[in-house]
């Protein structure tokens, strides 16, 4: 067993009562739907924003950029470290206070640079979330139910991403036909600056809501005490003496995210373009489609693999979700260079249907791999890899490989991308069972 597990540890305390679990959970899915929310309301608000303040294309492609995504992976890893050391509805309340105060300074700029900091300030609120959300669940639930569990908790992306749109466009619309607005103490704002203030404001009070849930005793395989600063370094010694599990699912699931956030970027154009759909069209269609494949993925994969751990199988997530991807591939392959619009639409969702669980998957997998006070700078650390290796260059990849079109280049991004995954994930079975047993050696199932 690791030498940088615990050997003297304390008896666990039982798990809270399950419908405690279950509050929390939905709790925490509210509060990631919210950043969603929070972080595409300005997709929402392009032209009258650059009208306002004359920005360009490529300005306003760094707010979402270089402004948001570069403070999100960065300070991903701080939160990842604070998570493991501190109280975790802190951390997260601090988090969800400051992205809801920086959505709704995004309200008051007057200038790009003003813009470009608030949107840093969102990327730096909504990095405190997963690192903490997903090490509170898992010392919310017994490891037979963790699968479900993080699905339930992942479902509140899926809802964002669907209602972000539908939710944001009401606000815009309602504030659309007026001229200029009189806020105490701010004076007239532009109706485009009222949509950040709509959205931002209620968030920074919503932040106490977590309040209302409990801290979860800390559970499972631990490495001891050790100062803040010694947390990366533990990690990074941890995954030195499991190299194989590492290895594979990194591998594994980064190439199952390039497929996943590269299509989910593509998607619309490729309708709009190759069949002709307006806009609405495309959102309403796709959108629908896409929201209820990510919600029975989720649902569906986390019961599966639950009964699948009971069954005795300590690989299950690298196992269903490997062979998943495998089974995807030729259904992704016939959507995306079908000729008609709706098989288009009906096959491209069965596809995310199949693989619209890898989030659940992978964290999970983690977290019952890592020693509880290493989890939360795991999350971190996978996300930060995922997140700019496969979701940074998968929607490059397509549009590079999509010189025929992108419906094209989608399909040689599934066509390779989902059979290596899958690949790399069964042949990460072993080291993954190897890796549980250590961890059920050091936290045995009561």
């Amino acid at each position: 067993m690791s030498d940088v597990l615990s050997s003297d540890r304390p008896a666990e305390a039982p798990y809270p009562a399950p419908a405690v679990g279950w509050y929390a959970t939905v709790m925490l899915a509210l509060l990631y739907w919210l950043s969603v929310l929070d972080r595409f309301i300005i997709s929402l608000l392009v032209d009258p924003i650059k009208k306002d303040l004359g920005l360009t294309d490529v300005q306003f492609g760094m707010l979402h950029g270089i402004a948001f995504a570069g403070a999100f992976t960065l300070f991903g890893l701080v939160f990842g470290a604070l998570a493991d050391r501190f109280n975790r509805r802190k951390v997260i309340y601090v988090g969800v206070a400051i992205w809801s105060l920086a959505t709704a300074a995004c309200g008051l700029a007057q200038n790009f640079w003003h813009l470009l900091l608030a949107r840093i300030g969102v990327g730096v609120g909504e990095a405190s979330l997963n690192p903490s959300a997903t090490s509170m669940i898992a010392d919310l639930f017994p490891r037979e139910k963790l699968t479900t569990a993080m699905a339930i908790y992942a479902i509140g992306s899926t809802v964002g991403s669907g209602t972000a749109l539908i939710i944001g466009g009401a606000i815009v619309g309602f504030v659309a036909h007026l001229d200029t607005l009189v806020v105490p103490l701010i004076g007239e704002i532009r109706p485009w600056q009222a949509v950040f203030f709509i959205v931002g404001l209620p968030g920074a009070l919503f932040a106490f809501s977590i309040f209302t849930v409990p801290e979860p005793v800390r559970r499972g395989p631990r490495v001891g005490r050790m100062r803040l600063g010694q947390t990366y370094m533990r990690l990074f010694k941890f995954m030195r003496e499991q190299p194989r599990f590492f290895i594979y699912h990194y591998l594994g699931f980064t190439f199952a995210s390039a497929v996943v956030t590269g299509g989910i970027t593509w998607y619309p154009a490729h309708v709009g373009r190759s069949f002709g759909w307006s806009p609405s069209e495309v959102g309403s269609a796709l959108g629908t489609a896409l929201l209820i494949a990510g919600i029975v993925a989720k649902l569906a994969a986390g019961n599966i693999v639950d009964f699948l751990y009971r069954r005795g199988y300590r690989d299950a997530q690298l196992r269903w979700f490997g062979l998943c991807l495998l089974f995807a591939t030729p259904i992704g392959v016939f959507a995306t260079l079908s000729g008609d619009a709706w098989t288009f639409i009906i096959a491209i969702a069965v596809f995310m249907t199949i693989i619209g669980a890898m989030q659940a998957c992978a964290m999970t997998a983690l977290n019952l791999v890592t020693p509880n006070e290493l989890r939360g700078t795991g999350v971190a650390v996978f996300t930060t890899v995922a997140g700019l290796v496969g979701g940074g260059l998968g929607p490059v990849l397509i549009a590079a490989a999509g010189k025929s079109g992108i419906g094209v280049g989608l399909a040689i991004m599934i066509g390779v991308c989902c059979p290596i995954g899958g690949l790399l994930l069964l042949r990460g079975l072993r080291p993954m069972r190897e890796a549980m047993a250590d961890a059920e050696r050091a936290a045995p199932l009561k």
